[in-house]
């Protein structure tokens, strides 16, 4: 059996360093894990991705409060985006 003999001292600053290099690779509280990148290309899925109903979601992005990309009639929303604008969103409130 293996004895070490610490004092008070040593013992305390071992135990620091071992709580300090845990907590440093634990993510950050305040950041989210990062989001994958989702195209949706229609209401329905964007509903279904923020949690509201489809006339909700439509009301959102007419208002400007959700991003999305147009070309022609076909509608684009990336999930990225979307995170992002509803957090500045929630900051603002």
């Amino acid at each position: 059996m293996i004895h070490f003999e610490f004092d008070e001292a040593k013992l305390t600053a071992v135990v620091k360093n071992a709580v300090a290099e845990a907590m440093a690779a634990l993510p950050a509280r305040n950041e989210p894990p990062p989001a994958e990148r989702k195209t949706m290309h229609s209401i329905r899925e964007l509903s279904e991705f923020i949690g509201c109903s489809t006339v909700t979601a439509q009301k959102m992005k007419n208002q400007g409060r959700i991003p999305y990309r147009q070309v022609g009639r076909k509608v684009m929303f990336d999930s990225v985006e979307i995170l992002r604008a509803m957090e500045k969103g929630k900051k603002k409130r």
